[in-house]
């Protein structure tokens, strides 16, 4: 295990940041989820951690030592790739065993530690197998073994599992979840899914567009976004505009609200923007014969829940929103309540919005 530090990272592509003044700390054993959209800087990161490529400006640190000198083979890392790059030619022990014979390991040290990572992953016995001969899912636990039976201090995931299929995807994210649990390794993984994030991470890097937005365990992540990216990035959200109203309330619509946790200084005080938004989670929309009247337009079955799609009375010029609402609640009074809010303004957290109308309340 090793605390990983990237210090003011940089780098730059024809005038362009992939990766824009990066500082994050790793603690040791922690496993931390980069994520991001396509072209965030997310892969970038990882590729310099890996020692792949060169930052143009800054340090990075893996146990407190620089390894801005050290190449990809003198760096304590190991790497699982989105392909699982498993040679054809050799089979499953020799896949898994090649780092070890280049360290001129005994051939019974050697056998040992690869039958030990197999068993690891799942797959004992599978050394005379050939990579044709394996699924996808089992292809990537051998990719899996071939990192972890280097013993590295750190491991790195590129989107492991993107190449397979959504319910293979789950089961091997609560595997790989427990294997590095159970070996305390720092870990890092790059993904664009958010719900693989949100299932295996310690915390959650978020990044767009070479820049980080905010580094958050996944619970605290998705209850206070303190960006709008990062908002509307993690889960589902409904933006609202909000216009300044009398005696400093904000206004959605017809709803009213107030700011009561302030988060950066001033903002309370600030005059309210044009980009100024209220954000509200399907979740917290309650349906019930209290509330402000609302338009249905539609009502979709997605299994344990549905989805309402609604427009507020008195509010045409407003986008309809969304609510979750569990099967059995009834829709025949159609007003709704907001249980909890955020206000952003100029793209970050305002604060908490608190109901100030008799439509709006907490639960």
């Amino acid at each position: 295990m090793a605390e990983v530090m990237f210090e003011h990272i940089e780098k730059r592509y024809v005038g362009r940041a992939a990766v824009a003044d990066l500082t994050l700390r790793i603690p040791s054993g922690e496993l931390v989820c980069l994520l991001g959209p396509s072209g965030c800087g997310k892969t970038t990161t990882l590729r310099m951690l890996a020692g792949f490529l060169t930052p143009d400006s800054g340090d990075i640190r893996i146990g407190g030592r620089s390894v801005l000198n050290a190449g990809p083979e003198r760096r304590p890392t190991a790497m699982v790739f989105q392909r699982y790059t498993l040679w054809p030619h050799m089979n499953v022990f020799h896949n898994v065993a090649f780092g070890l014979k280049l360290r001129r390991l005994s051939p019974e040290v050697v056998r040992r530690k690869v039958q030990d990572a197999l068993t690891l992953v799942g797959l004992p016995g599978m050394e005379a197998r050939q990579p044709a001969q394996l699924s996808g899912g089992q292809q990537q636990r051998v990719a899996l073994a071939r990192a972890l039976v280097l013993e590295p201090q750190v491991l790195l995931l590129d989107e492991p599992l993107s190449s397979l299929d959504a319910k293979l995807r789950v089961g091997l994210r609560n595997e790989i979840r427990g294997i590095v649990q159970a070996l305390g390794i720092t870990t890092v993984f790059v993904t664009h899914d958010q719900e693989e994030a949100m299932a295996v991470a310690d915390r959650i890097a978020v990044m767009h567009e070479g820049v980080l937005h905010q580094v958050q365990s996944p619970g605290e992540l998705y209850d206070r976004p303190a960006t709008r990216f990062v908002a509307d990035f993690i889960g589902q959200m409904n933006f609202l505009p909000l216009r300044r109203g009398a005696a400093g309330q904000l206004l959605a619509g017809p709803l009213a609200f107030g700011v009561a946790e302030v988060v950066g200084s001033g903002a309370a005080g600030s005059g309210v923007a044009s980009s100024t938004e209220l954000a509200v989670r399907p979740e917290d929309v309650l349906f019930g014969e209290t509330g402000h009247p609302v338009q249905v337009l539609r009502v979709s079955d997605l299994g344990h829940y549905r989805e309402v799609v609604f427009r507020l009375d008195g509010a045409p010029d407003l986008t309809p929103l969304t609510a979750f609402v569990g099967k059995t609640e009834t829709l025949h009074t159609p007003r709704v309540r907001v249980r909890r809010a955020l206000a952003y303004a100029d793209g970050r957290l305002l604060g908490d919005a608190v109901p100030l109308s008799a439509s709006v309340v907490n639960s």
